[in-house]
């Protein structure tokens, strides 16, 4: 059993058949069939993109704070990406190297295998730090690890070489699950990658990393150019061929139940707050309305007479809190938070309730068995030109122009029109240059004004574009820039060694506890790397170093501002609206 997580004697996992459509794949993980190379990456592919799922819904989308998987606390992760990604994954990209590496017949499929092994090692390196590279496959006794650096540097390397390996000409597979053969796409894809890596070592590594946004900047043709450029894993409709997030949230019983008690995952109050300040119609492409609309109190005024009216009526959306613990030093007189219940007519009238149910809350849209997982998207990339432009790394437009095809790209992703991206640009805090008013945070202490400076509109509408499966590109975002003041979470699973009641966003995994038990001294290394504390809230390399917010002392108090006005400012605007459920309770 020793060292199984690095054996390099991993036995490679194949189908017995690779289509595009992944409804006609076996992919029954005991079987093993001949070491072909082209069902061994499609194996790989599916075992990736299954496991980022997995890692979503676990983990990342809270990290992402824009959906919120309900009932998760701020958790740490598991052995499950550290196994998949080295024996599923790396183990059998090892074998194929050991295999196909010599044989040129195999230049384009080799180099693809490079990248995706790149890939992986940046995901890895990013939500642990230091881990095992140079060594990782060897059958010694202890296995060290390799700091950030050098990993990063070897990736960047590696991900240039690969793509100029490539030949369009030459050979392809025959079945490719991501490009479908496209031999161009693997190189944009490369590059991208490259450009990822190279903005967030910009801390840790700075010659290196201008050195790689500059060269990439220089040769714009080799980086995605429409989302017919994107890299997409299709999954089917068949038994075993289905999304992770269908897999769980459907088909597991005990998570569908949860979902018909509770919405499934939901909108989070602090992507909904960003949505109410600027009027983004991404709320409704992003979000499904909540299966129980909730009724609201608000004033409102009358184009008919003098009166203020005080109203009720209902609203199709809302997200919900980080947590449902208030801490006690804010003295808000409850220690049970539920968006802004104080001013939620209905929740009184809910009998035997201590919080309104999620069912009043905004689902998410990703749950069809046989939707695509996006491991990247035209507009991420834009937004990326946009910060190397405005870092003065080149490009053939300036960074107003990357940054307004970013949101115009989202914007067509989600099938929202060039009309509704052009009003929503127009806007002050979106416009480039321009400061906008937002709402606070339901809870007082955030505010979502966007300043007039451009770098932290690139950042927030990067972070917006995260929705779905970016998630982890969103942790990795704010974790290098600190952009967004994030709420804390007020019922955590795992409180750290500094905050006992609360938690902040988690700056990297530990190391998995099978991990420190089969190889001690390797994880002693990588513990010793980092700097001598494998915590959560050890700093990596490439993340902006900062000071914990002491959320006890902040001064909260509920405002419900941000669900105020939701359709216009007076009783006629509500009227017009068709079904509109409201009932007038006062006038003066």
């Amino acid at each position: 059993m020793k060292k199984i997580i690095y054996m390099a004697g991993v036995l490679l996992i194949c189908l017995s058949s690779c289509t595009k459509n992944f409804d006609k794949l076996n992919t029954n993980p005991n079987t093993f069939l001949s070491p072909d190379f082209d069902p061994v990456m499609s194996y790989v592919f599916k075992q990736t993109t299954d496991q980022m799922e997995n890692d979503n819904w676990g983990y990342f989308w809270e990290y992402g704070h824009i959906i919120d998987p309900y009932a998760e606390r701020y958790l740490t992760g598991d052995n499950s990406r550290w196994n998949t990604y080295y024996i599923n994954v790396l183990g059998n990209l090892r074998q194929l190297k050991k295999l196909y590496g010599t044989n040129p017949g195999f230049t384009n499929r080799m180099a693809i295998a490079q990248i995706w092994e790149c890939y992986i090692y940046y995901q890895l390196v990013a939500t642990y730090g230091p881990v095992p590279y140079s060594q990782a496959g060897a059958t010694t006794p202890v296995i060290l690890y390799d700091d950030e650096n050098t990993i990063y540097t070897a990736l960047l390397s590696k991900l240039k070489a690969s793509s100029t390996a490539i030949v369009l000409t030459g050979d392809d597979m025959t079945t490719d699950l991501i490009f479908g053969g496209n031999l161009t796409k693997w190189q944009k894809f490369a590059n991208t990658l490259r450009l990822k890596i190279a903005l967030n070592v910009q801390k840790n590594l700075p010659s290196l990393a201008a050195s790689n946004i500059q060269d990439v900047m220089s040769n714009e043709a080799l980086l995605p150019q429409s989302d017919a450029d994107d890299a997409i894993f299709t999954y089917g409709t068949a038994s075993g061929s289905q999304s992770a997030y269908f897999n769980h949230y459907v088909l597991n019983e005990s998570a569908a139940n949860a979902v018909k008690q509770s919405g499934g995952p939901i909108m989070s109050d602090y992507a909904f707050t960003y949505f109410r300040s600027y009027n983004d119609p991404r709320l409704g492409a992003y979000f499904n309305p909540a299966q129980v609309p909730i009724a609201i109190k608000d004033t409102l005024t009358s184009t008919a007479d003098a009166f203020h009216y005080i109203v009720t009526y209902t609203i199709p959306h809302l997200g919900t809190p980080k947590s449902l613990s208030v801490l006690a030093q804010w003295n808000l007189g409850t220690q049970i938070f539920q968006g802004s219940l104080n001013y939620i007519t209905n929740f009184s009238t809910l009998p035997g309730l201590t919080q309104l149910p999620v069912t009043t809350n905004s689902g998410i849209n990703l749950l069809a068995a046989n939707r695509p997982f996006y491991h990247s998207t035209y507009a991420d990339v834009c937004f990326m030109k946009a910060e190397a432009n405005m870092l003065g790394f080149g490009g053939t437009q300036s960074a107003q122009a990357y940054y307004t095809a970013g949101i115009n790209a989202n914007f067509a992703f989600w099938g929202l029109t060039a009309a509704q991206a052009t009003a929503y640009e127009a806007q002050n805090g979106i416009a480039w240059s321009t400061a906008g008013h937002g709402f606070n945070y339901p809870l007082g202490f955030i505010n979502t004004s966007i300043p007039a400076d451009n770098m932290t509109k690139i950042w927030i509408q990067q972070w917006m574009n995260s929705y779905g499966d970016g998630a982890f590109d969103a942790w990795c975002l704010q974790r290098r820039t600190q952009n967004l003041i994030l709420p804390p979470h007020t019922n955590p699973g795992a409180p750290n060694l500094l905050q006992s009641t609360y938690a902040d966003l988690p700056d990297r995994w530990n190391y998995p506890v099978a991990e420190t038990s089969v190889n001690p001294v390797g994880a002693a290394d990588g513990t010793k790397k980092l700097g001598g504390s494998d915590y959560p809230t050890t700093v990596l390399q490439f993340a902006k170093t900062y000071t914990h917010t002491n959320w006890a002392t902040v001064v909260a108090f509920y405002d419900d501002s941000y669900i105020q006005k939701w359709y216009g400012t007076t009783i006629q605007q509500v009227q017009a609206v068709p079904n509109i459920k409201y009932t007038v309770l006062s006038q003066y």
